[in-house]
């Protein structure tokens, strides 16, 4: 005959001489409170961190180390913690006894006795100062890679604009025949005209176009669009769905907007060289509106989802379907940085093979670019 096995939590087998050692010596801030979270316990690693010794602190209120713009934060999660047993955490910025900033990070958990009433708190607090730190120089040096990588295209492309225009004019100029002289012009007048859209698109990602705005309404503009793209879809093979529900006139940026609403679905577009569907949807979600759209092409594979959106760029490789054509990658950074101007975002759903969706969401009252003086 086989006993039940007892499934309650076992006892410590350390006393609690040992257990109050513990706690006092590690290396991590412990503060314990009662349920008035007035503090009861304080370890060495509490004193050195906040300068004031345990006997100093027994007593006083734990929020009253929290810099006051954390407070609330702080209180909330003491709250939960006494109310429903939650544990849950939160960061905050202090500065130590020798006045450096740091920034700790704080887990709160209720205490519970024997009889499984809530009877206090602990908050275990760890300084993670030197991780962030780390992070924004990783952070930093990913921007430089990414400038350099910037720099490096955008000078290639300057060059072979600018360089076959020089090339052209320097020909015309040997030739002396007005006629060759007068199509130069006219190549060199496109090269020119498609180095300031170059330089355009990049002031566009840069600073998110803040050139005056006329205003428009969303679902409005979203029509407009697809109208204007409707004869190019047709002579692509490229069947049409629409799934636009009724929303309230929603005001935004015209020219920024129609940039965003052309780039996404031209990149749509040139994932789908032998045809395919296009959907696009329009609807309200919580607290904005969503537009997805979504293309049945090659889709984009995990591992570059993540740089989809970064300047210069391109998922499509020379030789591929519309890689002798492709633009310099740009269309997609400049529909995220408008986006992010006026408090929205974009974001891609993909697999390889099975297409991709493109899901853009703006709040109910998206920010408007302001002229510039």
């Amino acid at each position: 005959m086989v006993e039940d096995q007892d499934t309650s939590t076992p006892e410590p087998r350390c006393s609690d001489a040992y257990l109050r050692m513990l706690c006092q010596h590690t290396g991590v801030v412990v503060v314990g409170t009662d349920a008035d979270l007035r503090i009861q316990f304080w370890n060495r690693a509490a004193a050195r961190m906040f300068g004031a010794a345990a006997e100093q602190m027994f007593g006083t209120a734990l929020l009253s180390v929290i810099p006051q713009e954390d407070r609330g934060q702080a209180e909330h999660m003491f709250a939960r913690a006494l109310s429903d047993g939650e544990i849950g955490g939160f960061e905050f910025c202090y500065r130590d006894a020798q006045g450096d900033r740091r920034q700790l990070a704080a887990t709160v958990s209720p205490v519970v006795n024997d009889q499984g009433v809530i009877v206090g708190t602990s908050a275990c607090m760890r300084d993670i100062t030197k991780r962030i730190a780390l992070q924004e120089e990783l952070a930093q040096n990913r921007k430089m890679a990414s400038l350099g990588t910037m720099a490096g295209a955008l000078a290639h492309y300057f060059n072979n604009i600018l360089g076959g225009a020089i090339t052209s004019v320097d020909f015309a100029l040997a030739s002396g025949a007005p006629e060759m002289q007068k199509r130069v012009l006219e190549k060199t007048a496109n090269a020119l005209a498609r180095a300031s859209e170059l330089g355009d698109s990049l002031l566009t990602f840069a600073e998110g176009d803040l050139r005056a705005a006329d205003l428009a309404d969303l679902t409005e503009t979203l029509l407009e669009v697809i109208d204007a793209k409707e004869p190019e879809l047709q002579s692509s093979g490229i069947e049409l769905e629409l799934n636009l529900e009724l929303i309230p006139v929603t005001a935004v940026p015209g020219v920024q907007f129609r940039t965003v609403l052309h780039n996404v679905i031209h990149n749509a577009v040139e994932a789908m060289p032998d045809g395919g569907r296009l959907t696009v949807e329009l609807g309200a979600v919580e607290q904005g509106y969503r537009i997805r759209i979504t293309d049945t092409g090659c889709g984009v594979s995990e591992e570059l989802k993540d740089r989809i959106f970064e300047p210069f760029y391109s998922t499509k490789t020379p030789g591929g379907p519309g890689g002798e054509t492709a633009g310099p990658g740009l269309g997609l950074a400049v529909a995220h940085g408008i986006l992010q101007v006026m408090g929205g975002e974009i974001r891609v759903e993909s697999q390889v093979g099975a297409g991709a969706t493109f899901e853009i969401t703006l709040p109910t009252t998206p920010r408007l670019p302001a002229a510039k003086s």
